[in-house]
C-alpha cells in the first residue's frame, strides 16, 4: 500500500493483495487528506469488498514513511492484531546507498555526474559526437552513458560504474564540447574539472571507491526488487551479510591493492583517503542502523529460513541441536502452537534434510513436491517462501497509472483511471 500525487495534484493511494505467486492491483483510492488515520480506514474498507476476514491478512508491506507506521501501530494493529508490518527493505537499501551520492566528500562526484547529464538530456547531435569520439579512441562497440534517474534505484551508481571504466575519453571530448560552444555552462564547468589535475585525480580515486565498494549495495538493492519469487527465506541472510560488510568495513584500515597503487600513483598518501573511505561506510551505517536492527519483521525474516532445507542442513552438520525446535521458529503465526500433526510432519521434515546432497535448491519445486507428504507443513511453507519482500509492485502501478493519465488524458474521471489502472497493471502483458 502507498500513495502518491499524480499530475493533477491529486493524492492516489494505491492497495495490492498478494499471495503466493499472484500479486494484484484490488483499489485505487483518492483521497482529500492523508495520514494514519485515513490510509488505514482506506485499507479496512476495502477488506470487507472482497470478503476478507479481519482475521485473515498477514502482512502489511508499505515504505518507511512514519504516518505509514503509525498507521499499521495505529489503526491496524489493535483491528488485526496477527498483522506484521514490513517497512519495504528496497527502500531501506536505497536510502543506505544514497548516503555514497550525497556524501560530502564525494560533491565533486556528484557534480561532475550531474552537469554530464545535463549536457546529455535533449541532446541527440552530442550523444552522436560522443559515440564517435569513443570509436575513434578504440571502442569498437561503444554504449551511451546510463544517466541517473531519481526514480530509478542504482541508476545513479550505474552512471558510476560507467564513469570508472570511460572517464579517461572524458577530458578531451569535453575539451571539444567547449570549443565548439564556450557559453554552455554545464560543459564549461564539465572541461573546468577535467582539465584540473587535482579535481580529475580525486574524482578518479573516488569513483574507483565507490565502484568497488558500493557493488554491495546495488546487488542487495536488485536482490530486494525482485517481484513474484520466492525468496523470503534468503531476506535473513542478505540483512546479516550487509551488517558484516558495513561493520567490517567502517573500521578498515587497508582498502585493497589497486586503490593504494592508483592514490599513490597520484602521489598521495592512501591513509588520507583511507580517513574518508571509513567515514563512507560510517555513514552508511548510521542509516542502516537506524532502520535495519529493529526492523519489525526481522523476527520474520530469521524464522522462515527454516523453510530452506540448505538452512537447517547447514545447523545439524555444525552441530546446532536447537535448529530443529519448531519453537525457535514461533515467529511464523502457525508454528507457535502446533498441533500434535503438525509435530509429525515437522519430524518428518527435520529428519528429510539430512539425506538432501544439494548446493541450491528451488523452493517452490521443493515445497510443491512435499505436499503429498507434509500436506499441513508444506502449506505453511509455501505462504511463507511466497511472501513479498518490498513494495516494488505498488510502485510498478504507480507507473502505469501515470502512463495512463497522460497530457492529453487529464479528463479522464476518476472511476476510468480506477478501472483502467487496475485493469492494465493486472494484465498478463503488463
Amino acid at each position: 500500500m502507498d500513495e502518491t500525487t499524480d499530475d493533477c495534484s491529486r493524492s492516489v493511494v494505491n492497495t495490492l493483495f498478494s499471495f503466493r505467486q499472484n500479486t494484484k492491483l484490488v483499489s485505487v483510492d483518492f483521497l482529500n487528506r492523508v495520514n494514519n488515520s485515513t490510509m488505514g480506514g482506506t485499507l479496512l474498507s476495502i477488506l470487507p469488498n472482497y470478503n476478507i476476514s479481519y482475521s485473515l491478512p498477514k502482512l502489511f508491506l508499505t515504505d518507511s514513511a512514519s504516518y505509514m507506521k503509525k498507521c499499521y501501530r495505529e489503526a491496524l494493529k489493535p483491528i488485526m492484531p496477527q498483522l506484521i508490518h514490513i517497512p519495504c527493505c528496497a527502500h531501506i537499501i536505497n536510502l543506505i546507498g544514497d548516503t555514497w551520492r550525497i556524501f560530502p566528500s564525494f560533491d565533486l562526484v556528484k557534480t561532475l555526474l550531474a552537469k554530464i547529464k545535463e549536457t546529455f538530456v535533449n541532446a541527440p547531435a552530442r550523444k552522436g559526437r560522443y559515440l564517435t569520439h569513443l570509436r575513434m579512441h578504440g571502442i569498437e562497440n561503444p554504449c551511451k552513458i546510463p544517466l541517473p534517474n531519481a526514480t530509478r534505484w542504482n541508476s545513479w551508481f550505474r552512471m558510476v560504474f560507467y564513469t570508472k571504466d570511460h572517464i579517461e575519453y572524458w577530458p578531451s571530448f569535453y575539451y571539444e564540447e567547449y570549443e565548439r560552444d564556450r557559453r554552455h555552462n554545464s560543459i564549461s564547468t564539465i572541461n573546468e574539472i577535467l582539465q584540473n589535475t587535482e579535481k580529475k585525480a580525486f574524482i578518479i580515486i573516488y569513483i574507483n571507491f565507490i565502484a568497488c565498494y558500493a557493488r554491495e549495495f546495488v546487488q542487495d538493492l536488485d536482490f530486494f526488487q525482485q517481484q513474484n519469487k520466492p525468496v523470503f527465506p534468503f531476506v535473513e541472510g542478505r540483512l546479516e551479510q550487509l551488517t558484516s560488510y558495513l561493520e567490517g568495513n567502517r573500521a578498515a584500515e587497508y582498502f585493497g591493492s589497486d586503490l593504494q597503487s592508483l592514490i599513490t600513483q597520484y602521489n598521495y598518501n592512501p591513509n588520507d583517503f583511507y580517513i574518508i573511505f571509513r567515514a563512507a561506510f560510517d555513514s552508511a551505517y548510521n542509516k542502516f542502523k537506524v532502520h535495519i536492527p529493529q526492523h519489525p519483521a526481522r523476527s520474520l525474516f530469521r524464522a522462515s529460513r527454516v523453510f530452506d532445507p540448505l538452512f537447517l542442513i547447514i545447523g545439524i552438520q555444525t552441530g546446532d541441536t536447537s535448529c530443529s525446535d519448531i519453537r525457535r521458529y514461533s515467529a511464523i503465526m502457525e508454528l507457535s502452537n502446533p498441533s500434535d500433526e503438525l509435530l509429525r510432519e515437522w519430524a518428518i521434515y527435520c529428519g528429510s534434510v539430512k539425506n538432501l546432497i544439494i548446493d541450491q535448491i528451488n523452493l517452490d519445486l521443493y515445497w510443491t513436491e512435499m505436499q503429498a507428504t507434509l500436506p499441513i507443513l508444506s502449506n505453511i511453507a509455501l505462504d511463507c517462501i511466497w511472501f513479498p519482500i518490498s513494495s516494488c509492485s505498488v510502485e510498478r502501478s504507480f507507473s502505469t497509472y501515470n502512463n495512463l493519465l497522460s497530457s492529453d488524458r487529464q479528463n479522464l474521471s476518476r472511476e476510468s483511471l480506477k478501472q483502467l489502472n487496475m485493469l492494465y497493471f493486472n494484465s498478463d502483458k503488463f
